[in-house]
């Protein structure tokens, strides 16, 4: 009778706390194994990669391709694209977070898996591309060296992006401005290596800025659009099926 007019707390009663990705165990547990996985690609494979930055910035037309064709070199290849595919994933998700496409509360764990299937597979497809246009248009080793060089950034981009894709997870109230700031100059970087490295490996000639454009709007930005609006289109499908 003493409880008559008093308000009865319950834990059942509680709010339950909003959904946050640092709080998803699936999610930590990519997370810590991603950290596993590139501590081995440094010990079984820190050697050639610090080879390869050494190459970018100075390149020998005349050198030798990489092979990539060893066991452990494609278990570190593996390795180094899951990476970042994973918190290229993460990014793409907070992205799609704060402009209200996936509420703040929402589990996105299918989301994230959706995202990482989706991108392996334009990898692929990006590979066939230019191998398929580069080995028309170009002589074999030239394609060859392009193409090395063009994943190797690809798989190098993860490392940039753990700085930042680490700091939304674990920083909520990291400052959305950094975020696009850091990844504008990660993009303006990106962009200059690949473009200093068409020069270099397949247009030699001088001048030639025109026939640039027009390979990169063929093979990288259209197909980057394309990429982009078809991950919208996804997550919007997941939320409706979800």
């Amino acid at each position: 009778m003493g409880c008559i007019g008093k308000e009865i707390r319950s834990p059942m009663n509680s709010t339950p706390a909003p959904y946050n990705m640092a709080n998803d165990d699936i999610i930590m547990l990519m997370l810590i194994m991603n950290m596993i996985g590139i501590s081995y690609v440094f010990v079984m494979n820190g050697a050639s990669i610090l080879e390869r930055i050494k190459c970018i910035f100075y390149y020998e037309s005349k050198s030798t391709p990489f092979n990539d064709r060893t066991h452990i070199t494609k278990i570190c290849n593996a390795l180094l694209y899951a990476q970042s595919i994973f918190y290229t994933a993460i990014l793409v998700i907070h992205h799609l977070q704060k402009s209200s496409r996936i509420q703040a509360d929402e589990n996105i764990l299918p989301t994230m898996c959706a995202l990482c299937v989706f991108f392996a597979a334009i990898l692929l497809i990006k590979r066939i591309a230019y191998d398929t246009v580069n080995n028309i248009l170009f002589s074999k080793h030239k394609a060859q060296e392009w193409r090395d060089l063009y994943f190797f950034t690809i798989k190098l981009l993860g490392f940039f992006l753990a700085p930042v894709a680490i700091a939304i997870l674990f920083i909520p109230g990291a400052s959305f401005t950094f975020v696009k700031f850091y990844l504008l100059i990660l993009f303006i970087a990106h962009s200059f290596t690949l473009l200093s490295g068409l020069k270099k490996i397949i247009f030699v000639q001088r001048h030639n800025y025109l026939d640039i454009f027009l390979y990169l709007c063929a093979l990288e930005f259209l197909p980057t659009a394309v990429v982009w609006k078809l991950v919208l289109q996804l997550n919007e499908f997941i939320t409706i099926k979800i």
